[in-house]
């Protein structure tokens, strides 16, 4: 069986579901620490929230209208398996987060924020490389970058932090505490290098190299 020239056997099945477990644990994250504790979202979901702040647009329409373009780009950079990937991965996002509300998932409060953006950026990163492992995305920064990253051999890491860079400095002028910038930001970090560790062997391999050199540097001296 193929659908637009893509053979559907048991490898997309498997990355089928290893894509919707990593946008369910992305999606799980906001809400047990990024609600919760009056953080920002990073990416296109940090967009969305901006916009319905500002101008009252709902987030589902905003990031509708974001992924559009992003599609319509990428059905002519990308390989069509990740966008054929990609279309359920989007749709998951919105199914997941009324799973967690169906199931009353609230999430935990923090006398200190900054640990809230630490596990946000931990569990979200595991979840996005999932994602990647998945050779799909969930539209929005993931899909950027992969479009990026296929086009000009951008790094996924570098491309989502500088995203949720402009994103979340947009937001400190209109609705977001500085405090909470600060550690939103670090936690955009966090997600950007624990989504390349998970989602990139080669990156994994690179920085094994680079702590044993550290450590026999250290050890040899």
């Amino acid at each position: 069986m193929t659908i637009i020239g893509v053979k559907i056997d048991k490898k997309f099945m498997r990355d089928l579901l290893i894509l919707i477990l990593g946008v369910g644990l992305y999606v799980l994250s906001v809400q047990l620490f990024v609600i919760p504790n009056r953080l920002a979202s990073n990416g296109v979901a940090g967009f969305s929230v901006l916009m319905d702040f500002v101008f009252g647009i709902n987030p589902a329409l905003t990031f509708f209208l974001v992924n559009v373009p992003l599609f319509i780009f990428g059905g002519r950079s990308l390989p069509r398996r990740i966008l054929l990937l990609s279309i359920p991965g989007a749709l998951s996002m919105s199914g997941w987060l009324m799973i967690y509300e169906a199931l009353g998932v609230t999430g935990f409060q923090f006398s200190h924020v900054i640990f809230a953006g630490i596990f946000d950026g931990l569990l979200s990163g595991f979840g996005a490389g999932l994602v990647i492992i998945s050779e799909g995305t969930f539209g929005g920064s993931i899909l950027l970058s992969r479009i990026l990253e296929e086009q000009w051999n951008f790094k996924i890491d570098k491309v989502l932090f500088m995203v949720d860079v402009v994103v979340l400095s947009v937001s400190l002028l209109t609705f977001l505490s500085l405090p909470n910038f600060a550690v939103t930001l670090l936690s955009c970090y966090i997600f950007s290098k624990m989504t390349l560790i998970v989602g990139r062997e080669d990156y994994r391999k690179s920085l094994m190299n680079r702590g044993k050199r550290i450590y026999q540097k250290v050890f040899a001296a």
